[in-house]
């Protein structure tokens, strides 16, 4: 059986039953082979022994033929020779079987080698896709960890300006070069070159805003353009893999990605239920429905006209949740909160993480039991922590192993050692808890909008993991 044992080695998708399957087909011939190789080898012995016998008459009718010679008996000669003559014939056509039977049995030896080499080689990519499977299985596991991890209690300042100004700087540039790198790729290369500046609470925020905007221009604007200079020049760390889905498994992350499916910037969790409803009752039986008969052309005009629904239903909604805003006779300021809104919705719509703050906080979370107590302002113990270590943004895939390899190698205890120090030397401060940052209200609300969804949708196996893929499919089954 002819098995193309390059195609399966090189290949990285081929399924494991297929794998199986090869195997067993070559275990199958291998009997085949033992058997013919075993026929053979006996022949060979059979052979051997003839020849053998064959060789010890040509010796007794040379010894004879010498006594006949001796004696000078002419006739005796003659048989002599005849009778030996036909062993000598006999004697090589048993040479050439010998040699036929041996070269026989080397190939069916080379068949079962090499087939026995092939189940091998297959057992081994079994063997190493099973290892990748795992290994891949665990990674993902571990982006939806670190995902789930919402540290949207805080927030680095210093964040969104450095957007601002990568995104300008990259519009200006040349279109070849600009699309080589994104200006997200720009902002994560020049936020890792800049202190972070991570605040949880209205004060502070506004606070260190008005420095970045009266003190750090300057150096967000250099710190930019090495980026774009060191990305041009063609920085070997820059991959263009995005980082997975699941590490944008908390409140914000999701609702940034719902922003982008429904292509509206200021869309919030207390929305989608509203819009999954209208949708759902759209698409109930008073709804003209598409039957057999209906032209293609009918379909596409229905579809249209409900997708236009949609759209204009998200268009109300807008100017009712704006008007509601302005009527609000609270401390709220409307256009802090729209901003606040953008912050919280910014990562899972550029999709960009700093990888320390996530691990920073799994780390707090297993040494809250030791240190922490009832009057601890963790969130004010992270932000100090993270404003001592050097941020650690990705916008990659690989960027994001690289840097959980560093980080575990690493800085993993010094980590430990600094939100232990943050913590003593936070002890006894009185934290601002009349005005938190708006993330926590953005919060409150997915927590309502998810239940709500559940039961618009009848689906009590929704899930961070499942939430925008379950939507984006309503959305378009229509």
């Amino acid at each position: 059986m002819d098995i193309n044992l390059e195609e399966i080695i090189s290949s990285e998708t081929i399924p494991d039953s297929t794998l199986v399957s090869a195997v067993a087909l070559l275990e199958e011939t291998l009997p085949s082979y033992r058997r013919d190789l075993a026929y053979t080898l006996a022949n060979v012995r059979r052979v051997e022994q003839k020849y053998k016998q064959a060789h010890d008459e040509v010796v007794k009718y040379n010894r004879a033929l010498e006594v006949a010679k001796v004696r000078n008996n002419p006739d005796s000669i003659q048989i002599i020779l005849g009778d030996r003559l036909h062993v000598t014939q006999t004697l090589s056509k048993l040479k050439q079987e010998y040699e036929s039977l041996t070269n026989k049995a080397q190939t069916f030896k080379h068949k079962i080698t090499a087939t026995e080499a092939q189940i091998q080689k297959i057992q081994e990519k079994r063997k190493n896709l099973k290892s990748k499977i795992q290994i891949a299985q665990r990674r993902k596991y571990y982006y939806m960890a670190l995902g789930v991890i919402d540290a949207s209690f805080l927030v680095n300042v210093i964040e969104y300006p450095v957007i601002q100004e990568a995104i300008s700087q990259h519009s200006q540039l040349a279109v070849d070069i600009r699309i080589k790198f994104k200006p997200i790729e720009v902002a994560a290369y020049a936020l890792n070159r800049l202190p972070s500046m991570y605040v949880t609470t209205l004060d502070d925020y506004n606070q260190q805003i008005r420095f970045v905007s009266n003190d750090m221009k300057p150096k967000i604007s250099d710190a930019v353009k090495r980026a774009i200079h060191s990305l041009r020049m063609g920085d070997p760390l820059h991959d263009s893999t995005p980082l997975p889905d699941e590490l944008f498994c908390e409140p914000a992350g999701l609702l940034g990605c719902l922003s982008l499916a429904f292509n509206r910037k200021d869309l919030r969790w207390s929305d989608i239920p509203k819009i999954l409803l209208k949708l759902k009752e759209q698409r109930s039986p008073s709804t003209p429905s598409i039957s057999p008969q209906t032209s293609s052309g009918s379909i596409h005009y229905i579809r249209q006209s409900q997708a236009s629904n949609v759209q204009m239903y998200l268009q109300r909604s807008k100017l009712r949740h704006s008007n509601h805003e302005q009527e609000e006779q609270s401390s709220r300021n409307p256009s802090v909160e729209t901003k606040f809104l953008e912050l919280y919705t910014l990562r899972g719509k550029l999709k960009f993480v700093n990888v320390i703050e996530k691990l920073a906080l799994a780390q707090a979370l297993f040494l809250m039991i030791d240190i922490f107590d009832e009057s601890s302002n963790s969130a004010q113990i992270l932000a100090h922590t993270l404003n001592k270590l050097p941020p650690l943004y990705t916008t990659s895939e690989r960027g994001l192993n690289q840097i959980c390899k560093y980080f575990f190698t690493n800085q993993a205890e010094s980590v430990n050692a600094l939100i232990s120090n943050s913590h003593t030397q936070l002890q006894g401060q009185i934290y601002k808890k009349n005005n938190p940052l708006y993330f926590k209200q953005f919060n409150l609300e997915y927590q309502t909008a998810i239940l709500e969804i559940i039961k618009i949708l009848n689906r009590p196996d929704l899930s961070p993991e499942n939430l925008v893929t379950v939507i984006q499919d309503f959305v378009s089954s229509g």
